[in-house]
């Protein structure tokens, strides 16, 4: 008989998973829990994991509202079978959703990532800090509205010009996907961090996201847009 590979299993479960030592190090994650770790939430997950432990060995299932980035969570389960390790499962809410119906118009074949850094050399023009670019370029062309995401990466980036640091990353979100009319779509990461930068553009961001069917979380330091991954014929 050929068993599963568990292990395979927790690796790609849409719910992050985080082992902690007893002295509160991160010893493994999941695949969903990378950005978690990411945002060094670490310290502060080994904290509710020590809260919400059970009394005894075993596991601990409780119902609680969290937030942390564009994720947010329903319940937690905490568990542990020695004093060395600390395990907390964190359960997302339902996926995303766009109700109203969705029309292709002025969609087309995209190369993301030349688009993104076309925008970033327009924004290399006013903003002379530092500025790092984390990208994965064998991403496939999706179909997107290029001047209205253009327009709204710009209204992004000139938030960021009284910053002295901006990182970009764009990557796949794992484990999730975004259902409009019906239809499920992966997720496209897009987060811009500053050290600074301003919000009297934040209803502009929020209206140019809404039209393009793009999720945009909006925080004091740092802009996240989901944005679903119609993959390109091309």
């Amino acid at each position: 008989m050929i068993l599963t590979d568990f292990r395979f299993l927790v690796e790609n479960n849409n719910n992050p998973l985080l082992v902690f030592s007893s002295g509160g190090k991160v010893k493994y994650f999941n695949d969903s829990a990378e950005l978690l770790v990411g945002m060094h939430l670490s310290h502060e997950l080994f904290k509710l994991a020590v809260t919400y432990a059970p009394q005894n060995f075993g596991s601990r299932t409780v119902h609680i509202d969290l937030t942390y980035g564009t994720d947010t969570f329903c319940s937690i389960t905490v568990f542990y079978e020695n004093e060395d390790e600390l395990c907390i499962y964190l359960y997302r809410k339902s996926h995303a959703s766009f109700s109203k119906n969705w029309v292709l118009d002025g969609y087309s074949p995209t190369d993301i990532n030349l688009l993104l850094e076309a925008n970033i050399e327009l924004f290399k023009m006013k903003y002379t800090n530092k500025l790092t670019l984390f990208t994965d370029y064998s991403l496939p062309k999706l179909q997107i509205q290029q001047n209205s995401f253009s327009l709204l990466l710009r209204s992004i980036f000139d938030q960021c010009l009284v910053a002295t640091r901006v990182d970009i990353t764009l990557k796949v979100k794992i484990g999730e996907m975004m259902i409009v009319d019906d239809k499920r779509y992966p997720i496209l990461m897009l987060i811009v961090d500053a050290d600074k930068k301003s919000d009297e553009s934040n209803p502009v961001i929020e209206k140019l996201a809404s039209k393009n069917h793009i999720l945009a979380y909006i925080r004091e330091y740092s802009l996240i847009l989901d944005i679903p991954y119609i993959m390109s014929k091309d």
